[in-house]
């Protein structure tokens, strides 16, 4: 029997009996589609997290004060940096191009007239721009001058600009942080989000010694961000840093540090880890659907070749070999199950669209050309692997037996 008149004779089976056609693909358009959206969620969050690296800064070193292995927002109640650690890190650790000394507080209330926002208060020196690769849109940024003088200043991002003042210019007005007037002096460029998911924007840069005597009483240091002069030197800061504040805590070994050193590779490390294991758990979510929908073929396969006997019995009788009956079955499944595949595609690649817009940017998706590969692929194996039983158990069939029924 020629194998295009093969796949004629499956085809026609497939249609004479739509409904459980339908039911056999099910299984696999639900896996494939999970796949699908998996592979262009993944592909998309690997792009926002490698643009939040780059926001980061690829030069960049951040010293926490606390211990701890999750970078996160800085404890307030943890007191273990000072500025004279931040001054023997200047001094001592080779190949700083710029450094920033803060003081960190997150979630405080910010009012401007009516309106009222939470945000986080960063007290910071006349360096930041430049530790941070981070320049204003609009205004500028406090001066020395101003650290000398303690004075009540601020730079505003983005996010606390649109929802404190909406489209309105907020240079030269006054806003109240912890009760204590403000003017501000400056708007930050957009930067995005971390390489965690917090919004960058939403942060407001006063001056380090208005913020430790004026507004919140403390002599201690949050954050020290440094810009390395060459990105290749940044593990090399990183160790260095970390020995030396090892060094002046007194810190044993054996014992845990009081401090974190985090730099853009440890970050990227970090990020991407999160990601695989995200994705390595909905991609064993997939396969666990494709596993079901492919046994779903294979038992409603077998109960189709108790169902066509006699079909079975009269063409071994007119002359077919076993080979041409198996091979019957096998294209027959494997054709519902890339059927369901490539509708799964679609389905998955249409998710894949309307989820950064259900999301409203939250989550992101990137489509490719690689589920269509997936999922034929997939779809093909279970098809086949699903269709070898059933297929072997037609062509063992005895015809005189098969053709009584």
């Amino acid at each position: 029997m020629k194998q295009a008149k093969t796949v004629r004779l499956a085809l026609k089976a497939i249609g004479m009996n739509k409904m459980r056609t339908f039911l056999m693909m099910l299984g696999i358009i639900i896996g494939i589609t999970t796949l699908t959206v998996i592979v262009s969620v993944g592909k998309g969050a690997s792009a926002k997290v490698m643009k939040s690296i780059q926001n980061f800064g690829a030069n960049a070193v951040l010293i926490f004060a606390g211990g701890g292995k999750v970078m996160g927002p800085p404890d307030e109640k943890v007191n273990t940096l000072t500025l004279e650690d931040s001054q023997a890190i200047l001094q001592e650790v080779k190949g700083i191009r710029s450094m920033d000394t803060a003081l960190i507080r997150v979630g405080r209330t910010v009012k401007y007239e009516d309106n009222n926002t939470n945000t986080v208060i960063y007290g910071g020196t006349t360096n930041y721009g430049d530790a941070w690769e981070w320049p204003v849109e609009s205004g500028d940024y406090f001066t020395e001058e101003d650290m000398g003088s303690m004075a009540r200043v601020a730079v505003l991002g983005k996010t606390v600009v649109r929802e404190l003042y909406g489209d309105a210019d907020p240079i030269g007005t006054n806003i109240r942080i912890e009760n204590v007037n403000f003017k501000v002096v400056g708007v930050l460029g957009p930067r995005g989000t971390s390489p965690m998911g917090m919004d960058m924007d939403s942060r407001i840069i006063v001056p380090y010694t208005t913020a430790a005597r004026r507004v919140f009483n403390t002599p201690y240091v949050s954050l020290i961000r440094i810009a390395a002069a060459d990105p290749n030197q940044v593990e090399k800061i990183e160790s260095d840093v970390a020995a030396l504040l090892t060094d002046r805590h007194r810190i044993q070994a054996g014992f845990p540090e009081d401090f974190r050193v985090r730099g853009a590779s440890s970050v990227s490390k970090m990020a991407k880890g999160m990601m695989g294991t995200l994705n390595l758990f909905l991609g064993l979510v997939s396969l666990i659907s494709l596993a079901v929908g492919g046994l779903v073929v294979m038992n409603i396969m077998l109960i189709s070749v108790g169902e066509r006997v006699k079909e079975i019995g009269l063409r071994r009788a007119l002359g077919a070999r076993k080979q041409d009956v198996r091979s019957q079955f096998l294209i027959e499944s494997s054709l519902i199950t890339v059927m369901g595949g490539l509708i799964g595609v679609v389905v998955g690649l249409v998710v894949s669209v309307l989820l950064p817009i259900m999301s409203k940017g939250k989550m992101a998706a990137l489509p490719s050309w690689e589920p269509f590969v997936l999922g034929f692929v997939f779809s093909a194996m279970v098809g086949i692997l699903a269709g070898i039983h059933p297929a072997t158990k037609a062509a063992e069939m005895d015809p005189v037996v098969a053709l009584k029924g």
